[in-house]
């Protein structure tokens, strides 16, 4: 009996999930902020004298997120809804909800002051097996390889649907990924 106590993870408090939950959700929030600094300044820079064939106007195709939502829970929302969705979570305040729905699935629902979703966090433990891969959440694309170590990160604002979607997974054997939807 006291070999399996020592292997088995101690249950932390929802005041301990909340904090940590935060805490990752403020780290992807930096990386994002970080990498949208760096877009943006990388932007190609317009021509000084354009020729009239640079003028025309194209249309672009709209890009759409494969992501568009967790368990139902969708940007915009109120915050009753998603109580309604997903019942009485383990930690709720005025700012929004943490939810632990296995060992290795949780998701945190941040609220904006009208009470409505502005941002969906979701914390996947990759052992667990139920962890989505990167083309689930973004779609297929060749240039989204994963890095030696295993891990990868990628963001991707959809301005037309009026959101980012971003995709973390940390390296190693114990990864966890992380899949975000904010409101832009």
């Amino acid at each position: 009996m006291e070999a399996e106590s020592k292997n088995r993870t101690p249950r932390r408090s929802p005041t301990a999930r909340m904090s940590l939950a935060l805490f990752a959700l403020f780290c992807l929030f930096a990386i994002a902020a970080n990498a949208q600094e760096a877009v943006s300044s990388n932007a190609p820079k317009p021509e000084a004298n354009p020729s009239p064939a640079a003028t025309e106007t194209v249309k672009a195709p709209v890009l759409m997120p494969v992501m568009k939502a967790y368990k139902e829970i969708t940007i915009g929302m109120t915050a009753d809804e998603v109580k309604e969705k997903l019942g009485k979570a383990e930690v709720a305040d005025a700012t929004g909800f943490y939810y632990e729905f296995s060992d290795d699935e949780s998701a945190q629902i941040a609220l904006d002051a009208d009470k409505k979703v502005s941002a969906v966090a979701v914390i996947y433990k990759v052992k667990g097996g139920g962890a989505p891969k990167i083309e689930d959440v973004l779609g297929a694309d060749p240039s989204l390889v994963p890095n030696e170590n295993g891990s990868v990160y990628k963001l991707v604002r959809y301005p037309e649907a009026g959101f980012w979607v971003a995709y973390n997974r940390t390296a190693g054997d114990d990864a966890v990924v992380t899949v975000t939807i904010q409101k832009l």
